[in-house]
């Protein structure tokens, strides 16, 4: 039996040669699989590295457009406030000078109470058109003390020319006006 058991031997060591080539082709093709999967695996490591790196420059780029905005936005509201405060300080000066043109414009007290004035002077009488109306130190005063009480009372500048036009003949009846206004308005 000899042939017999050897030939069982040589079988079997066939068979366990076959499944040891097996066993080695299956190894190895584990081992290829394993090193492609780390192969993909590394390459979508790197990919995704890139990513970050591409997101991280951009995130950088973000900050810095936000800082130069922030900063753009704080010189600006610096300049609104200096502005505001330059706008308080113009207004405080008006109603200072408001203040003290209302104190210039009170009237001194008068000793005497002056006649009243009529509100509408007395008409002077008609001279015919082939009369000239000259000119006197006399009627000027008049119209002077007429215009002094129509701006006093309200009257506007081209009311109280309009009247002076119609009722006296003056060499210069805005000099007349100019005096009187800036009187009362001091």
């Amino acid at each position: 039996m000899p042939s017999g058991s050897s030939e069982k031997r040589s079988a079997a060591a066939a068979a366990a040669e076959r499944i040891q080539a097996v066993l080695e082709a299956a190894e190895q093709s584990a081992a290829e699989l394993r090193a492609e999967a780390a192969e993909e695996i590394e390459a979508q490591l790197t990919k995704a590295q890139a990513v970050a790196e591409r997101l991280s420059t951009r995130a950088d780029e973000i900050e810095r457009a936000l800082q130069s905005l922030s900063e753009s936005i704080r010189q600006q509201l610096s300049a609104l406030k200096a502005d505001l405060e330059e706008l308080r300080a113009v207004g405080e000066g008006v109603a200072e000078a408001r203040e003290e043109a209302a104190e210039r414009a009170e009237p001194a007290p008068v000793a005497e109470e002056p006649a009243p004035v009529p509100e509408e002077p007395a008409p002077v009488p008609e001279v015919p058109e082939t009369v000239d109306k000259p000119p006197s130190g006399e009627g000027q005063e008049g119209a002077r003390v007429i215009a002094l009480n129509m701006a006093l009372g309200g009257s506007s500048r081209e009311e109280t020319a309009h009247y002076l036009a119609e009722n006296f003949e003056l060499e210069d009846p805005e000099a007349l006006l100019d005096e009187v206004y800036a009187r009362v308005s001091s």
